[in-house]
């Protein structure tokens, strides 16, 4: 997690300087109801792609109607009460998240109660986003790269309020691993003198992956296979039972969710997975060519444009094209040319640092005096036609339900 790097990157720079928290914000200040919708809209995202990316460009194309304060006051007043009641017990010094919705509570926060703290948003689409990251009325949206700060800019992201800083990782994929590669692979009851595939889905265990692994598996593919399932117990119940089964040759490790990765990636010379930032960029620092098997939406498109345009990775859309990649893996030496690629990348070399670098930003913001911006006209015309459409949804809702209750 982007935070928890950056929290530990403070702690380590800086000791006893600074009490840094990080926090789950919508469960921590009680907004449960949002919580479960917004967490279960994301479960939704991962298990529908296609209509998951529509929906992306739609939200894309409507412009300010979709940024992310405006959907929070239509949609997620709970989380917007509670959220900034929160705050205003805490009395943050600044705000620095990794969730656009999480950076418009704390601004809601902070014009309800006129605080006084920096906000900022770090989007962890290192590539593209989508609209909701969009947010004027904080200090700045800090992206990964370029690609991505173009974006924001075409979405309407004023050019000052949007700064560059590599990707920050948890600093133990940049620490040398202790144990060697056979003692990680015998732990795992694997085989060290075979190459290693490793395969997750994220941590909700969502996508193809299981599909393309079972049919290695009972193919008695040649490498070791690490089947990472998340969350998914029945994912993680089927593969146990195949490796009980005995109908393969291949060494397999069935693992759920797992706090090791960067053991893991160590000893693994292929990858499949889904195309979320923190793993692209894990394959990315472990020099792991990978296939992805599965994109949630837009902003993960453009993880895996990345590697596959850089010839570091590859896309597979069905069944054909995996088995059509596996067999080339399988004849050639492109396992070693993609890893050579990768070793030659730009901007692995801004990755051990990154962490560091948003350390020293955050500090650097707590030493200079927060200025409360003077407000346009502008803000007070999008206040008022916010006022009212949330006033007459509210009154929407009111009278059905009072018509429920009188059908009763």
């Amino acid at each position: 997690m982007p935070a928890l790097a950056i929290k530990e990157a403070i702690e380590e720079l800086y000791p006893g300087q600074f009490q840094v928290d990080v926090i789950d914000f919508a469960k921590e200040c009680g907004a449960s109801w949002d919580d479960k919708v917004i967490k279960g809209i994301w479960d939704f995202a991962l298990a529908r792609p296609e209509l998951t990316t529509s929906a992306n460009k739609l939200i894309d194309s409507l412009s300010r109607l979709t940024w992310s304060n405006t959907v929070m006051k239509l949609f997620l007043q709970q989380f917007i009460n509670k959220g900034t009641k929160y705050i205003l017990r805490y009395k943050p010094d600044i705000v620095f998240s990794t969730h656009f919705f999480c950076s418009s509570v704390a601004f809601f926060a902070r014009e309800r109660y006129n605080l006084r703290y920096k906000i900022f948003s770090y989007m962890t689409d290192p590539i593209r986003g989508h609209n909701l990251w969009v947010n004027p009325d904080i200090e700045a949206v800090l992206v990964a790269t370029e690609e991505a700060k173009e974006y924001l800019l075409n979405q309407g992201m004023p050019a000052d309020k949007i700064i560059i800083k590599p990707f920050p990782l948890n600093r133990k994929f940049f620490q040398k691993i202790e144990k060697s590669r056979e003692e990680i692979l015998s732990e795992l009851s694997l085989d060290p003198s075979r190459k290693t595939l490793l395969a997750t889905s994220g941590g909700q265990g969502i996508g193809d992956t299981a599909e393309y692994v079972r049919s290695l598996y009972k193919g008695n593919f040649p490498f070791n296979i690490i089947m990472i399932c998340g969350k998914n117990k029945d994912v993680y119940n089927e593969f146990a039972g195949l490796k009980k089964s005995g109908i393969s040759d291949t060494p397999l490790a069935v693992l759920g969710f797992v706090d090791n990765m960067h053991e893991l990636l160590e000893v693994t010379d292929l990858a499949l997975a889904k195309g979320g930032a923190s793993t692209t960029l894990e394959m990315l620092v472990k020099r792991v060519p990978t296939i992805f098997t599965h994109c949630a939406a837009l902003h993960e498109k453009g993880n895996i444009d990345f590697f596959v345009n850089n010839e570091m990775g590859w896309y597979v859309k069905n069944k054909k094209e995996f088995d059509s990649i596996i067999n080339t893996v399988l004849k050639t030496d492109i396992l070693d040319r993609y890893k050579a690629n990768i070793e030659a990348n730009g901007y692995l070399k801004s990755l051990p640092d990154a962490a560091a670098q948003l350390a020293h930003f955050i500090v650097k913001e707590l030493e200079t005096p927060y200025k409360k911006r003077a407000k346009t006209r502008y803000d007070y015309l999008r206040a008022i036609v916010l006022g009212i459409r949330i006033n007459l949804h509210r009154l929407k809702s009111r009278s059905k339900k009072y018509r429920i209750l009188r059908g009763k």
